[in-house]
Formats: structure tokens, sequence, C-alpha cells
């Protein structure tokens, strides 16, 4: 009970509209972090969660358009990964369908969010200022406590005991797909994240990133992450980002 609970509060936290749940709630690897600490292993949780997250790095919502819901396939796919007992490619193919499943609760929590705003401008009409505030305080966080929290709270409660005998269901062959799959879907994402950057002025720089980690094996990423970090310090400084826009 005290784990579905906490799982409803992440899921609450993880769906509320502003930065802060953004950027310590939302993303797949802090979704993985949370979830993994609260069945105590938050170790996977953050490398299941990582994963995810290589998943959707060219992911973009721009408006009401959301291709798939980042917030369940890192939550949801986390769960299911550490309470089935999955590797992490085969948590990746899960967390795939489930971000499309939750991309209908994305479009009905927009689609009733936006009573909100004509409602508040007859409230403004009035010069009510207090029931606005309480709007904009509790109007949103209800509609993600309805359709995000509760439904986590009730998966996390009752499902948790058939994900693993679902799990031993699926044939060998079936597993072993979903493994091929979830190896290939980070890569996917980083396709996708490359089309997105792609300046042929870069080019060199993939090249020598590529080369470093396929010769060196990358154990130790702080330190690959701070040289990097200075390289590109001194060429901003050496004004390498005056280059023309490709037309």
């Amino acid at each position: 009970m005290v784990q579905a609970l906490l799982m409803a509060f992440l899921a609450l936290l993880n769906g509320m509209q502003w930065p802060v749940s953004w950027w310590f709630f939302r993303e797949p690897v802090m979704a993985g972090f949370w979830v993994g600490l609260i069945y105590g292993n938050p170790v996977q949780g953050v490398m299941i969660g990582a994963t995810i997250n290589a998943s959707y790095l060219g992911w973009i919502s721009a408006g009401g358009a959301n291709a798939s819901d980042l917030y369940w396939a890192g939550l949801l796919g986390a769960f299911v990964a550490i309470k089935g007992g999955m590797n992490i490619e085969q948590s990746v193919a899960f967390a795939v369908p489930i971000g499309l499943l939750g991309n209908y609760v994305h479009v009905t929590y927009m689609t009733l969010a936006s009573f909100w705003p004509t409602k508040m401008d007859k409230l403004a009409e009035n010069g009510n200022w207090r029931a606005i505030r309480k709007i904009q305080f509790f109007g949103g966080p209800a509609i993600v406590l309805v359709l995000r929290a509760l439904p986590v709270f009730l998966i996390a409660l009752l499902g948790s005991e058939y994900i693993q005998i679902m799990i031993n269901l699926l044939p060998l062959w079936a597993m072993r797909g979903l493994s091929a799959v979830g190896k290939i879907l980070p890569a996917l994402g980083m396709s996708m994240l490359f089309k997105f950057m792609y300046k042929k002025e870069l080019l060199p720089f993939f090249a020598i990133g590529f080369a470093i980690a396929a010769y060196t094996g990358m154990k130790d990423l702080m330190m690959y992450a701070i040289i990097s970090v200075c390289i590109a310090f001194v060429l901003i400084k050496l004004g390498f980002t005056d280059v023309k826009e490709e037309s």
C-alpha cells in the first residue's frame, strides 16, 4: 500500500505542468530513479530510465501534439521492468507501447484542461481573483490526480502481482524479440536527435566522439563530460559558433 501511494504521488509530480516536475520527475531517467528508489533498487531504475530516455531523444511535443507520452513511458516502463525482472533492453521495448497508451491520457488531459481558461476569463470579468488563483493552483493538479495518479496507484497496488505472471507466460522467442527491439530503439532515438542537430561543421566531432567511445569503452563518463565541456567552452571563445545557417 505504501509503495502504491508513493507511486501515485510520483505520478502526480510526473504529470504536473511546471518546470520543477519537468526537471526532476518527468524525464524517464529521473522517473526511473524514483521508481527504483521506491522499490529498493535506484541504480537499476536509473539504468532502465536512462535507456528509455535515449529512445526519446528526438521527442518533441508542440502544443497539444504529442507522438508518445514520455511521462508514462518512463514511470510505468521502469515499474513494469523492475517488478517483472526484465533486463534493460526488454524494458525499453515495453516502455514504447506504454507511452503510446499514455498518449491518450495526455490528449484527455489537454482537452479537460482547456476548459479552465474560459472559466478564468469569466471570473476575471467579475474581478474574482481569488477563484482564479485557486484554479491556477488546483485545477491542473486535480485533473492529473484523476487521470494519472489514480491509474498508477491501482496498477501499483493491484497489478504488480500479475506482471511477473504475464512475463513468465511470454515464450522465449518473444522475450528475445523484445530484447532485440530494445537494443535498436536507443539507436533510433540518437538518430532522430542527430537529424535535428546535423550540421556539416559538427561531423568531425561526431566522428571523434564515436572513435573515442569505440576504442576506449568510455568507462569514466564524468571525465569525458568534463573534457567535452572544456572543449566546447574553448571553441565558443574562439568563435566556432559563428557559422552561417544553411538555406
